[in-house]
This record gives C-alpha cells, structure tokens and sequence, in this order.
C-alpha cells in the first residue's frame, strides 16, 4: 500500500485557549514494524483519532509503536487487549515486530513448526511518535531497532532512543541509515541521545509534563481497559503508589546481616569459650599432676638416701643404747665373777677339810657316782626315744637286746617299703596340685569372662572389650561408636548347625574393631603411644565405600549369616562378601570348591591351601564369639564354672587326704628310722642303775660312820649349789654381753656400709616427703625399717603408675579440646597445633575471648538489637501506617475527579474504602508490637531470646520460598490490606444506588463501564496536576475499550474523557464508529492484504456534522457483526 500523503490540515485546529499548553499527539511514523514493511506515516487529529479496521488488520500493531516508545521495556504488553478473553501469553515481542512475523507454518520436510517472518538477515525498524503543544512546542520520540545478522532470539535486538525537540522525519533524517550508531549520531548531534529507557524516559517525562513512571504505566494500561474487571487491581496497582514498607522490610533484612553477623560474633565467641574453658581445668590438672608428679619422683629418687639416712640414724641410737648396756653388763660380770671366787674358795676350804679327816674316799665315789648319772640319764633319753618310735609302730619296745632286735628289723624293711610310697605320694600331690592351678586359672578366665558379658550381651572376649573400654575412655568416644565385627553378625538361627565351622573361617575378622573415618585420627594416635600387652586389630570404615555387587554362591556362608542394623552395615557387607564367600559343603564337595567350609570345620583356601584347628571343638559355644547377644555363651561359661568349681574342690580334698597320708607315713618313716639308728646298748639301762645303787650304798655307809664328815658333805653340797648357781647368773652376763659386742660389731659394720654407699644428698622437701610417708607405715625401728620403707617405695611406684594413666587422660581431654578449636575454626588456629605444647597459646586466646573477645561482641550485638533493628522495626510499623493513611487521601482525591462527572444518567459513582481485616496481617502486626515491646527491656539476658524472635520474623521477611513470598508481599503491601468498593449514588439525594465489588457478579459490560469510569479518574489524577488544571499531557490511547458497552455508555464515557481534557486515540470496529465520531478530529482505515501486508487509508472527517465522511455502504456495515478477532 502506499504511504499515504495526507496532511494534519485536513483536521480542524482550533482548540480553546485553555488547552494550548497541553502536549497532542500529532503523528506516529513505523518503518518495517510487524506487518508495516517500509515507511508508515499516520497524522493524528488534535481533538482524537480512531484507527479502524477490521479485526488482524494491524490496528493494534500500530498502538504497540507507540507503547515501544513510552512504556518502560519491564512492563510493556503488546496486544494486551486482543487477550482479555483467551487469557493466552505474550505471543508478540520486539524480534517479532522487528522481524515481521506474519505466521507460523509446518515444514513439510521436518514436520517443525516454524515462525514465517518477512524480514530476513540484517534489518532496522524506526518507530516516531510526535508531540504538539498548542503554543507551538515540538516533542519527537524516536526509538531505533535493529538485528545485524540472522538472529531471533530478544538478546539479537539492539535498541537506541533519541528524542527531538523538534519534527522528525524517518524518511530524512534516517535516510541512509547503515546501523551505525557512531555516525547516526554525529549526524542527528542536536537530537538528544539515549542506550537505555530510564534516562529516555526521565527526559521525555519532563518535556512532557508526566510527573512519575506510575502515569507511563496507567497509560499502557488504559490500551486494555477492557482487560480492567478488577477494581480492587486497578486501583492498588495504577492508582497507589508501592509503599516503602517493602523498603523497610529490605533495610530491616539487609541490616539483619550485621545483627545476624555480630550475634553469630557472639554465639562463636561463646561456643569458643565453650570449647576452650574445660581445657583451662584440664592444663590446671595436668601441671598440678605433672607437680605432684614431679614430688613423687623426687621422693622414689630419694628412697635410697632416706632409708640410709634413717637407718644410720637408727644406728646410731642403738649403738648409744647399747653402750649404756655394754657399760652395766661389764659391772654386773665382775659382781658375779667375784661372787663366784668366793663359792669357789669355800668349796675348796671345805674339802680341804673334810680330806684331813679322812674324806677322799668319798670324793673319789661321788665322782664316779657323777659319772654313772650321766651315763644312765643318756641311756634313758635314748630309751624314751626308742619307746616313742615303737608307739608310733603300734608296738611295746622289748625288755631283752633279743626283741629289740626283731624290732629293729621290722623296722628296716618298713622303712624300704615307706620311702618308696613316699615317692608315690608325692607324685600324686604334685599332679593334684597342678590340675587344681590350671582349673583355678581357668576358673579366673570363666569368671572374667562371665563378669564382662553380664555387664554386655557382647560375645568379646573379656580382654579385648576391656581394651575397648581403655580406648574409648582415654580418647572420648563412646564405646557405642567403637563396635566389634562380631558383634554385628549372627549365624541364624536356622543355621546352627554351621555355626561352629563359620566361627573358624571369621574369628580373627571377628575380633577386629570397627573404627568410623572421622574417630580415625584419635584412635590411631592412642594406639600408637599406648602399649597394649595383645593383638589388636582394627578398621578405617568410610562411609562413601559402597557395598559389594557380586551376588555371592547359592552355598555361600554369607547366606547364613544375619547383620545388625549399623551405620557399618553396608561396609561390613561389602568387605564380607569380598573375603568371606565360602560355600558351606561336605567333605567330599571340598575338593572342587575353589573356597568352602565342611560343617566339621574343614576350611579349603584359595590355592588349594586346606586347613583344620581342632584345639578346641568346633561345636565348643565358649569359643564362639559371633551373635547380638550372648546367652548361649553365657550358660555354657556358666556350666563350665560349675564344673571347675567341683573338679577344684575334688581337688582339695584329694590333695588334703594324700597330705595327711604322707604326714602319717613320714611320722611312720621317722620312727622306724629312729630304730634303726639305735643300738640295744644304748637303751639298757639297767647296768647304770645297778652301778649307782652300789655306790649309793657304799656312799652312805661311809657317811653315817662319820658325824663331822657328814656335816662336812652338808656343807659342800650347799657350797656346790651356791657355786653352780653363781657360775649360772655369771655365764648368763658373760654370754649376754658377747651377744651385745657382736651386736655392736655387726651394727658397726652395718654403719660403716651404709656410709660407704654412694648416694645423693636430700632436698628438704623430698626429706619431709618421705618422713611423712614413713610416719604413716607405724612404729619405727630397725628391724622394721625395710619393711616401712618398702611399703612406701610401692606405695610411691602404684602412684606413679595410677598417675601416669591420669595424666594420659587429661592430656588426651585436653588435646581433645584443642582439637575440636581447630577443627571448628581453623582460620583463628594460627600456628597453634595439636599438642600440650600450644595449651598457653590456646589459653591466652581463651583469656583474650573472656576479657575482651566476648563482652565487644555482646556489646556491639546488644547495641544493634536495641537500637539498628529497633530503628528498622519502628520505620516499618511507620511506613504501613503511613501507607495505610495515604491511600485514603488517594482515595479523596480520586473521588472528587469522580464527582465532576455522571456514571449513568443521573448517578455518581465514588469509592469507599474497607479494612479486609486479614489474620495473617494482623498477627504481622502482632508480631512487629511484640517484638518492639520485648526490646524497650534493657535485660542483656532477654537479648537471645528477643533476637530469636526477630531473627524468625527477619527470616521469613528475607525468604526467597515461594509461600513466604506471597506471605511477604501480603503483610507488607498495604495496598493488599484494604478493599476498594464503588458505590452508585443518586446525583441528587446521594442515595446509594447500586454497588460494585471488583465487578464481581457484573456483567461485562458493566464491568467495563466501572472500569473506564474509574481509569479516567485515574487518569485525571495521574495526569491532571493540581487544582483541578487540565492534564499537561493529553494523549490517551483505547485498544477496542467499548466493544461490549452500550452506545449511550460509550458516548457518556468518552464525554467524561474530554471534560477531564484527554484527547482520545482509539482502535475500534466498524461498529463503534458511529458512537465514537463526536469526539474526534479525523480517523484512518487499518487493511491487510495476503495476511502479512498492512496499511492506512486517512478517513476525511466532517466537523460541522461531526461525522467521519465515510460511504454509506461502510455505514452499513458498521452495524453488521464484526467477525471473531483473529
């Protein structure tokens, strides 16, 4: 179609004076926009303008040229009214436009459906939008759009804005335009030139005269006022502006970050606190042991010298003692030496005597009389031996030297017989002894083995669960986290019978402990440094090792088996399905298995290796130790205790009557020994006796012959006794006094070796140390020195050892604690490491977080909990409450602009507002009181659970989850928060006459009446100015707003637009024409050809009749039915 050369004066200009200030639209230019190939020229009467045609034309094309000119690219919706009803999505776009996009068609090849564009490769468009003002002002908006290559994606298309304060013409001023901006701009250098819409926008709002981006989207709304059937939308979204709640909110959630950020200062402080505080206690421990330590060390290194010096002490007071002994001993040994000369010399005068008067007969009898004595008293000892000995043979001793004989040898061959028994009994002592210590060992086994299962259902050995509990004690990890293989397999219960075999393939495997990845490190240093006294065996399990992915053999032992739910599960699976998948056969199946087991517990290995431990049964429970729980091994250690216990008490008594039998025998083997030694010479004592009773007879004779003799013999006796009685008590104190001397000699040596010993000298303390120590052990003396001092060097010894598993402890405790520091905030560690070494550096760190660390972290938290975020929180309780009284002086202004017009013959309609009371936003609100009414306290203690409050009422606020977002965008819009209502009121009595509710209920046409009604108050106030002025600018466009409204609506509707000053351009059918003619200037006729070729037909229009000159035919067809808009 060809450009069309019609001109403004066509038009009627005259406008009344009022309006000379406001800025018209006066020409729209597209150069290939959609289905407008080349250059599109349209003039815009001054008064208004229709674009008319039928529906597809490209009547919408056209008003989408001049959204891409003035609305914001975030907002634009082109074609936004042919939608309404189908309520599809954007199917029109800038590459469409730019490219021309006419149709989508299917390849016949591909089958893919393809969109048919009219432009290829590089291509430009130039949209131009021309405003006059009545006093002869000039506004252009230019916006250029071009594709450099064959693109058609939206980040294809370049855009660039230029504004002209003055005519633009494309056909001019881009003529020759090759996409080169640089040079375009040199060449149009008096336009003002834009990349992006923001400051276009600021500029074009300013010339002309449209105060804020709210205008720019009402007006792009208004292209679709039908599309309005929400009151309450319109309004909330065109008529108020967003309130700054949502600001609040931002500044309260980004500000949060700080509060967040100095409580989190806080919570690490403390917990670092936490972490380090126990170690204080622990490394205060530690040196006090490592003191007391230290003492006892010092004291066991000077044992040595304490007893010396002790016993040289004790020495020395004896020997003091001894000498004061030495001293009357030696007085005491010359009184009775010198009593016993006297005795002496008496006895000698007195014999003297009686020999002169004849005596020395009697002497020379009572010698032999002496000797006789002595000879029968040994006969007699020897007698009552021989007799004793007899009775213990149950034999009387003989009277003769022949039956003495006889005895003698029954006695000889009784002892042969006895000493060969005696070997026998002996032997079978030995052997009764021996089996009773391995049965009271084993009994010690069972018993330990019995305590360490009824303390767990653990079939462990008793050994290896104490050495488990050693660990997990001197490490800190629970002996839950540390299990046995075989605590988690079980042989079921259906497969008992193998038990016994599977035990001997997974026994060792059994015994090993299961270590997790992140208890590795801890275990692994314990059990280097620490010596064990056994095997031990033990698992790094981590957990990313997926379980094994052969199916194991139809026989497979692992068939058998039953695991424990565990964390290990899946490893122990996998590691034994890939060592332990042995099939359970016979013996003769044994032989062509590559791995088996016979139920016997004949165990074949890869390589042809068999192998069979018969050392204990294999059906023996004591030595399972496989299963969740130990009954079965219990009651067999049980029955195995019951048993040693009667074989050990068998034993006893066996062992107590062999005893007693070889007692007996010896005390046999004595007595006949002691015959044998005997001769019958020895044991008459008869020959003796005779003797002395001779010399008695004799003796007496002599005697009474004599009366001075016998007086004499009286007195010798007497002398005699005195003598032997004094040679007594002087012998006495001569022995004693030899035993002190040799005493004396041997403590004197004892002395000199002691002072001979090369030892060091004592410390004082180490010298109080042990007094005390050796106070405690009682009583002193030199006999019972070693003893003391024994006691207390063991004592000393038991003390170093207890001390060194406490000390082992609370290094381990609190090298934990350093650890854990490390592990959680290695950024902080420094150079510190892992060791007692770093516990001041550790400890300073410590005293700096309780000195200085936490109280300015707690500060500064406390300082913006009461007063950032108390801030934040008043300005958003301010803000809502503003925004809340602000859209109720929108709402005035709105409908005093509403009072200025009908809504329907002899109506008004104005807007009530109502409180929609909505829960969520009132417990909001409740919230936000409750939260300002926690921070008035100045409570440091309340501040954790104040912040815990707020953080959950910040957090929402901040979520980016899809049911918090909508919950944010309701408690803090407030334009949510209210109901807009319009209310028909009788003109005259201000009687209500109906209400509308966001057109609910409405038909839609009433609905678009409310909705037009209310846009152009909207308009009035978006655009208006102050003072009830016209609008500076004037330019409203409607896409096909009264398709479904009555004429007389229609014309009341486009009256109430041009009392407010708007000039109205308007897209419609052919069957609005007639109704929309009084209230324009001039009209063009949109037509398509071939489905993608539009143009325009200016329409000549009669302004005295104030009707478009169109031929009556075309009237006619107005009033026919439009077809359905493609």
């Amino acid at each position: 179609m060809a450009i069309s050369k019609h001109t403004p004066a066509l038009f009627n200009e005259g406008l009344p004076d009022p309006r000379l200030q406001q800025f018209r639209m006066r020409r729209l230019q597209v150069h290939n926009w959609g289905t407008f190939n080349g250059l599109t020229e349209v003039p815009i009467a001054e008064r208004g303008f229709l674009f008319v045609g039928r529906s597809g034309s490209g009547k919408s094309t056209l008003l989408d040229a001049m959204s891409a000119l003035l609305t914001p690219p975030a907002i634009v919706d082109f074609n936004a009214a042919a939608r309404e009803a189908e309520r599809s999505g954007r199917d029109r776009n800038l590459v469409s436009y730019v490219r021309g996009a006419w149709a989508d068609q299917q390849d016949s090849g591909t089958g893919e459906i393809a969109t048919q564009y009219l432009r290829k490769g590089a291509t430009w468009t130039a949209l131009v939008l021309e405003y006059r003002a009545g006093d002869g002002r000039v506004v252009s908006l230019v916006r250029l759009l071009w594709i450099s290559g064959n693109g058609t994606s939206a980040g294809d298309v370049r855009k660039h804005y230029m504004i002209a304060e003055r005519p633009f013409d494309i056909a001019k001023d881009l003529g020759g335009f090759d996409l080169d901006l640089r040079k375009l701009k040199q060449k149009l250098s008096d336009l003002h030139h834009f990349d992006t819409f923001s400051g276009y926008a600021e500029r074009f709002r300013d010339l002309l005269g449209i105060d804020n981006e709210m205008a720019l989207r009402l007006l792009h709304k208004t292209q679709s006022a039908k599309n309005l059937g929400d009151l309450n939308v319109f309004l909330r979204d065109f008529m108020l502006d967003t309130p700054k709640t949502f600001d609040a909110a931002e500044r309260l959630v980004s500000d949060f970050a700080e509060l967040d950020g100095a409580h989190q200062a806080v919570v690490t402080a403390r917990r670092q606190v936490e972490t380090l505080l126990p170690a204080r206690a622990y490394y205060n421990d530690l040196k006090e042991m490592h003191r007391q330590r230290g003492d006892d060390e010092a004291l066991k290194l000077g044992v040595d010298s304490f007893r010396e010096s002790r016993r040289q002490a004790l020495i020395e007071a004896r020997l003091r003692e001894m000498d004061v002994r030495d001293r009357g001993l030696l007085g005491e040994e010359a009184q009775r030496r010198a009593a016993l000369d006297n005795h002496t010399e008496r006895l000698a005068e007195l014999e003297l005597q009686r020999r002169q008067q004849g005596g020395e007969r009697i002497e020379e009898l009572e010698r032999e009389q002496g000797r006789a004595e002595a000879e029968r008293d040994r006969r007699q000892a020897k007698r009552d031996q021989a007799q004793e000995a007899a009775q213990q043979l149950q034999a009387e001793l003989p009277g003769d030297a022949h039956g003495f004989a006889e005895l003698v040898e029954r006695a000889q061959n009784e002892l042969q017989d006895r000493q060969r028994a005696s070997a026998a009994l002996d032997d079978a002592i030995s052997d009764r002894l021996g089996g009773k210590r391995d049965d009271e060992r084993r009994f010690g086994e069972v018993r330990s083995e019995l305590e360490a299962m009824q303390r767990t259902p653990s079939n462990i050995p008793a050994p290896m669960q104490k050495l488990r509990a050693r660990l997990a004690e001197e490490t800190g990890i629970a002996e839950a986290a540390l299990p046995f293989v075989g605590e988690l397999i079980q042989v079921r219960s259906e497969e008992q019978g193998w038990q016994g075999a599977i035990e001997r393939v997974l026994g060792g495997f059994a015994l090993s402990l299961l270590v997790d990845d992140k208890h590795y490190n801890d275990v692994a240093e314990w059990v280097n440094r620490t010596h064990l006294g056994m095997r031990f065996t033990y698992y790094r399990v981590r957990r990313n090792d997926d379980a094994f992915a052969r199916e194991p053999s139809a026989k497979s032992l692992l068939h058998k088996l039953e695991l424990r739910e565990h964390v290990f599960e899946s490893w122990l699976r996998r590691e034994l399905g890939k060592r332990f998948d042995y099939e359970c056969v016979d013996a003769k199946q044994l032989r062509n298995v590559d791995r088996g087991i016979t139920r016997e517990g004949q165990v074949k290995h890869p390589g042809d290796r068999f192998e069979k431990d018969d050392r204990s049964a294999v059906g023996d429970r004591r030595r399972w130790i496989l299963g969740f729980n130990n009954h079965d091994k219990v009651g067999a250690f049980e029955r195995e205790a019951q048993e040693l216990a009667k074989r050990i008490a068998s034993c006893e008594t066996d062992i107590a009557r062999l005893r007693g039998q070889r007692d007996r025998d010896n005390e046999r083997r004595l007595a006949c020994h002691e015959l044998v030694s005997i001769s019958w010479n020895e044991i008459d004592i008869a020959a003796p006796q005779q003797r002395l009773s001779d010399i008695g007879a004799t003796l007496r004779d002599l005697r009474e012959g004599n009366a001075d003799l016998a007086k004499l013999a009286k007195q010798i006796d007497a002398v005699r006794a005195d003598i032997e009685q004094s040679r007594r008590t002087y012998e006495d104190v001569r022995v004693e006094r030899g035993q002190l001397v040799k005493e004396r000699d041997r403590l004197d040596r004892a002395r000199q070796q002691s002072r001979a010993l090369v030892l060091p000298s004592l410390a004082q303390a180490q010298e109080a140390g042990l007094a005390e120590r050796l106070q405690e052990q009682g009583p002193l003396s030199l006999e019972t020195l070693e003893a003391h001092m024994r006691q207390v060097s063991n004592a000393l010894n038991e003390q170093l050892s207890s001390s060194q598993q406490d000390l082992n402890r609370i290094e381990n405790q609190l090298i934990g604690c350093f650890r854990r520091f490390i592990q959680q905030w290695p950024e902080e560690s420094g150079d510190f490491t892992v060791s007692v070494a770093s516990a001041e550096d550790f400890l300073a760190r410590l005293e700096r977080l309780e000195r200085d660390g936490l109280p300015q972290h707690e500060e500064r938290f406390f300082d913006l909990l009461q007063n950032q975020s108390k801030n934040n929180l008043l300005a958003l309780q301010r803000h809502s409450a503003e925004a809340r009284k602000s859209i109720g002086q929108r709402l005035d202004e709105v409908n005093a602009s509403l009072e200025q017009v009908p809504f329907n013959r002899g109506t008004l309609l104005t807007i009530e507002l109502s409180d929609r009371r909505l829960p969520e936003v009132g417990e909001f609100h409740l919230q936000l009181r409750e939260v300002l009414s926690q921070q008035q306290t100045e409570q440091r203690e309340l501040a954790e659970s104040q912040f815990t409050v707020l953080r959950q009422l910040v957090n929402r606020l901040g979520s980016q989850e899809g049911e918090d977002k909508r919950w944010r965008e309701l408690v803090l819009d407030v334009r949510m928060h209210v109901e807009f209502i319009g209310v028909e009121l009788d003109a005259e009595t201000r009687q209500q006459v109906e209400i509308y509710r966001s057109g609910a209920g409405k038909s839609g046409g009433q609905r678009q009446k409310l909705a037009t009604t209310c846009l152009a108050a909207a308009l009035r106030y978006q655009l208006g100015g102050a003072d009830s002025q016209l609008p500076s600018y004037a330019a409203v466009v409607l896409d096909e707003a009264f398709d479904k409204a009555d004429n007389e609506f229609t014309a009341l509707a486009m009256n109430i637009f041009d009392n407010f000053g708007f000039q109205m351009v308007v897209a419609t059918p052919l069957k609005s024409v007639m109704t929309l003619e009084p209230f324009i200037g001039g009209a063009c006729f949109v037509e398509i050809s071939g489905r993608h070729d539009s143009g325009v037909l200016l329409i000549e229009y009669d302004e005295e009749g104030k009707r478009l000159k169109l031929p009556e035919r075309s009237r006619q067809q107005a009033n026919e039915p439009e077809e359905a808009e493609a």
